[in-house]
């Protein structure tokens, strides 16, 4: 599961500098900051199936599904007082890609007959964009008109989309047969390749400022995996060859990158966020973040822990925990809007 890709949401007015749901200042206190609602999507598997979920503020705020088949939310997107959630839910034999408004279901993008997942939702302009994959098919969905990004010879996947300056940027990857190349889609179309496919590698999350493209993900190094960010098509920041890290979130604010994800510190999956190549925060043992916004120079970060035998879903706040969403679940996507 995905998302990504990712995160907090944007007026078109604020897309060049990242998503952020907001309103005016108030006049009397301008430099006064804003409250905000954390929007987590993810799902609790405390049943028998997984329970495709949204939080707010710590608390559930909609079960999507009832339990009946195995479902999750892999990416959540507010707009005003509605709130966009992409998934999937099992038909009983295959996954079926869907997207949820506020708390029921607003349409199935797939049929059911090739495994689906929606990976990552945009709203903009009134559309619902959500990247994915059905079958081997990498797939960009604009509401429920689908785009194959790849022409199903090969294996790949769309993990996150992006919508700036009227442009719908989609990153994931296609396999060349021997290996997965990370790959970004502007249009429908590529816009380039992020690897040459001679070990493999996968792109997350994209995050566009301006006309810069950035995309984080992994690549294969020798015998271990680097996470990585790539400014357009150059790589601008790794973690240690030594180690295994994988980066599953991009965030931009000015001059700063921030990534996230986890990295291997002995036989232990750190919870890690990087800040312009450097380690800013270790968050936990044993857990790795799928999501991260930064407002206001907050820095939110949403994934899982692993306590005993279970994952448990968290939020964290510069550096520390803010919430425990479900004590067997994950948290996969995470959005601040600013109060209404």
């Amino acid at each position: 599961m995905k998302k990504v890709f990712l995160i907090v949401a944007a007026v078109a007015a604020m897309l060049a500098t990242g998503f952020t749901a907001c309103k005016s200042n108030s006049p009397n206190s301008p430099d006064q900051p804003k409250e905000v609602d954390v929007y987590v999507a993810g799902y609790d598997n405390s049943g028998a199936k997984y329970v495709a979920k949204v939080w707010k503020n710590g608390k559930e705020l909609y079960s999507l599904t009832d339990g009946t088949n195995k479902a999750a939310a892999s990416s959540v997107f507010v707009v005003g007082a509605d709130v966009y959630t992409a998934g999937y839910e099992d038909n009983g034999t295959e996954d079926v890609a869907k997207v949820w408004k506020n708390s029921e279901e607003l349409y199935a993008l797939t049929d059911g007959s090739k495994y689906a997942n929606a990976e990552s939702i945009f709203v903009a302009d009134d559309k619902v964009y959500t990247a994915g994959y059905e079958g081997i098919v990498a797939k960009l969905w604009k509401d429920k008109s689908a785009t194959n990004l790849t022409d199903g010879s090969n294996n790949a996947a769309a993990n996150s989309v992006f919508v700036a300056g009227g442009n719908v940027y989609a990153a994931g990857w296609e396999s060349n047969g021997t290996n997965n190349v990370a790959k970004v889609w502007k249009n429908g179309s590529e816009l380039f390749a992020l690897t040459n496919g001679s070990n493999s590698a996968v792109a997350n999350s994209v995050f566009v400022v301006g006309e810069d493209v950035y995309t984080a993900g992994y690549q294969i190094i020798d015998t271990n995996i680097v996470a990585k960010v790539w400014k357009s098509k150059m790589a601008v920041y790794q973690t240690d060859d030594s180690k295994k890290a994988i980066a599953q979130s991009v965030y931009v604010v000015g001059e700063n990158v921030y990534m996230a994800g986890s990295e291997l510190e002995g036989l232990n999956e750190i919870a890690k966020v990087w800040k312009n190549g450097e380690e800013l925060y270790k968050l936990a043992n044993s857990a790795i973040i799928m999501s991260i916004v930064v407002y206001n120079g907050d820095i939110y970060a949403a994934g899982f822990e692993v306590e005993g035998a279970n994952r448990v879903a968290k939020v964290w706040k510069n550096g520390k925990e803010l919430y425990k969403l479900a004590d067997k679940g994950e948290a996969t996507s995470i959005f601040i809007a600013e109060r209404r």
